[in-house]
This record gives C-alpha cells, structure tokens and sequence, in this order.
C-alpha cells in the first residue's frame, strides 16, 4: 500500500528494491491460512519471495492494486510493471509452493491516478496465461451490503504476503530503514475496522482528504496498520458464511507502516480502497478477455485432436492396406508343372507341391 500526503514519505525504489510504489503489509501481521484465495505476486514465474499480493477472484482472474501492476512512463502513459509479472500458488508458502503462472493481461481502473497527493481508484486486474486452480468466481460486495457493513462499523481482514516486522527500535521514530526490508512468504493477515468518512474528524482529526471519502475507508488504530510489502492484498468479512471480497488494500495514510510512515502521530492510520461493485465493467473486460483467450485454446486443442485424428486414421488405413497386401501376396496362387516319365501334370495351389512319384518341371 502506498502512503498518502499525511504520512510525508514517498517510498523510493532504491529503499525497498521492490517496486515504483511501495507495497503494503500489516503489523503485527499474524500467520493466517483462512482465505484460500490471497495469493503472492512474483517478480518471475520462479521468484521465491513475494513483491506484492492479490486476490484470486476465478481461475485466471486476480484482484490487485493498480501501482503493483502498472505504471507511468515519462509521456504520462499508462504502461506495464514488471514484463514477468506471476502469480504464485494461492495461501501458499512462496519458497515451497513451486513455480508461478505468468500475467498475460491487466486491466487498470479507468480512474486510477498516482501522484504524491495519494491514489484513488488505485485498483487493477491481473489476467493469467492458465488457470492458477480451479475455483468458482468470489462473492463480492454490493453497495446495500457496504451499507450495512459500515454502519455497523464492521471488523475487516486485511490480507496478504507483506512485510510484519517493525523497523524501529524501542527508542526510534518513524520513518526507520535500520533493518532489511523482507516480505513474508507465507499468508499473514490483521484487523481493521469499516468507517464512515465522518468518524475519521475525531479518530485522526484533518488527515483524511475530501476526495477520499467515496472510497471504502477503514480504520487502523495505533501501530497497526499497513507495512511495505502487500499492496494488492485483499480485504475482506465473512457474510452470510461465505469470504466477501470488499476492496484490494491500495493506499492509506498517518499509518506507522512498520516504521516507515513519516506522518504517524500515534493514533493510527486510514487506508481507502475502490469499492470492488465500482469494477464491474472492468471485471466485465477481464472475463469477455479469458471467454476468447479459452475459445482460442479450444479451438486449438480442437484443430490439434482433429490433426491428431486423422492422422491415426490414415496410419491405421496404410496398416490395414499393407495387411491386406500381405495377406493377398500370402494367399496367392501360382502353378507349377509335374512330369512321371512321359505324363505331365499341372498343379495350382498357395504352396502347389507335386504328386507323389511326379517331379517338378
């Protein structure tokens, strides 16, 4: 997750040798194996350490953050990040879990906008060359089920592989870079609270900006909120006893981010994240986009079975042609001429032999 404006720290490459945007994790992140469907993204198909997260929504489709996946040139162009950019086995152990299955495809939001005054719409996604599992489509939140859920002020999971340890030292203040950055590898997850934008007045007076507040925002107290390494990781409630998709993890600010939020005052942070039921249309273009690239595959498989047919029928008509050959050539006749003295005597058979006491001419 990216820092807004009130944490006063932009994250560079060169501190976390990750990404152009720092990614996001949750302190004190706890090991947590309940969402089969957080997954690690992977620098390569073979990284064996997380750079960011995502959320399985169906078999190839994956739900992240816009800045894990695509970036800015110098014309101010949308572009990809990272050209291998995979995605590792589902509520898995990264170093364990073998090989990952390479993005063909990302979908950025329409309205995705980085800049140092924070992202909004920070919210993208990923299309896989195959299926990562097979799995039914997620339940995914709906704006009569947001309603509810943030009145009630409803207890969220953030989710993901980030980093979970604090970078500052008992008497240090943040931003801190003494100790290493190193994602987890495996799932790790910790609580935060849906809020409405009017609770933010008192529970971290002028921090949260104006154009923020359609975003789902929830709430951090303390020390635990997002850290550097799980930005597209998913939040997420149990409703009606199924996992409810409600947002990706995406920005936040006046978080302690592990030592690393430079805004923090002690109370806590709030992160906002594109609300998942504002995706439908892109969610739309991602499925219609695995509808032709799985048409294409059929097609070819198809092409390939029938190439594959024909040919075992052709070989199998040359193999019964030559047996019928064979057999012809074995069942032949021919005739061979037999002589006792002064008689002779013809005789036609497969294997024609002479009479007895006749000799073969």
């Amino acid at each position: 997750m990216k820092l807004a404006p009130t944490a006063k720290v932009l994250i560079a490459v060169a501190a976390l040798a990750l990404s152009a945007f720092p990614a996001q994790a949750s302190l004190p992140g706890i090991e947590d194996y309940t969402n089969e469907r957080i997954v690690p993204l992977l620098q390569t198909p073979t990284s064996a350490r997380s750079d960011g997260s995502g959320f399985l929504y169906s078999s190839r489709i994956v739900f992240t953050s816009a800045h894990t996946a695509v970036t800015f040139n110098q014309k101010g162009e949308l572009v990809d990040f990272r050209e291998e950019l995979s995605v590792g086995k589902p509520n898995s152990n990264v170093k364990t879990s073998g090989p990952g299955v390479r993005v063909i495809k990302r979908f950025a939001s329409p309205g995705y906008t980085a800049n140092k005054e924070g992202d909004t719409n920070d919210f993208a996604i990923l299309v896989l060359e195959k299926d990562l599992i097979k799995i039914e489509p997620a339940q995914l939140m709906t704006p009569e089920i947001e309603k509810e859920l943030v009145e009630k002020r409803a207890t969220v999971k953030m989710h993901g592989y980030g980093m979970h340890v604090d970078l500052c030292g008992a008497n240090e203040n943040p931003p801190c870079r003494g100790k290493p950055f190193e994602s987890s590898v495996v799932p790790r997850s910790s609580e935060a609270t849906l809020r409405p934008a009017g609770d933010f007045a008192q529970l971290i007076p002028n921090q949260l900006q104006p154009r923020f507040a359609n975003e789902l925002l929830f709430f951090s107290p303390e020390k635990t909120g997002m850290c550097a390494g799980d930005s597209g990781g998913s939040l997420t409630t149990t409703y009606n006893g199924k996992l409810l998709y409600l947002s990706n993890i995406g920005t936040g600010g006046n978080t302690y981010g592990c030592g690393l939020g430079g805004g923090y005052d002690g109370k806590g942070g709030f992160q906002h994240s594109p609300q998942i039921y504002k995706q439908a249309d892109l969610i739309k273009q991602a499925e219609k986009f695995v509808a032709e690239q799985i048409a294409i595959e059929e097609a070819v498989a198809k092409s390939k079975a029938e190439a594959e047919a024909k040919a075992a029928a052709e070989l199998k008509a040359q193999q019964e042609s030559e047996a019928r050959a064979k057999a012809a050539a074995a069942n032949k006749k021919t005739t061979i001429t037999c002589v006792k003295g002064k008689t002779t005597k013809k005789v036609t058979a497969v294997n024609p032999k002479c009479p007895s006491g006749y000799k073969k001419k």
